[in-house]
This record gives C-alpha cells, sequence and structure tokens, in this order.
C-alpha cells in the first residue's frame, strides 16, 4: 500500500485529505484565552505545584468557551 507523510500522522493516500481536514477543523477551534502576564504566572506556577506534587510534568491550557 502506498503512504505519504500527513501533517496527522502517516496514512495511506485515501485517507489523507480527511486527516487533514480534521486537522484543520481542530485547529480553528483552539481559542486561547488571553491572559495577562500575572494570570500567565498563576497558571505557571500552578503546573509547577502539580508537577511536584504528582511527580510528572503537567501542562495546563486555558481556553475560552
Amino acid at each position: 500500500m502506498h503512504h505519504i507523510q500527513s501533517s496527522v500522522t502517516e496514512l495511506p493516500v485515501n485517507c489523507k485529505s480527511a486527516a487533514d481536514h480534521v486537522a484543520q477543523v481542530l485547529a480553528e477551534e483552539d481559542q486561547y484565552a488571553d491572559l495577562s502576564e500575572s494570570d500567565r504566572k498563576k497558571l505557571t506556577d500552578l503546573e509547577d505545584t502539580l508537577s511536584q506534587k504528582l511527580h510528572e510534568r503537567i501542562a495546563l491550557v486555558a481556553y475560552r468557551l
């Protein structure tokens, strides 16, 4: 089967268009909240606190709903 590289993953040619469309729709839905510098600092501090507590790297994201 012939494969090409997609921005989503390596897919057969017949799946690439659908996967690229899904990736585009998801990218358009990403509406990050416009946080102030002090709010970004609070979010980063919470990430650090959770990371230390859970012994894992934690990333928090603020989306506008």
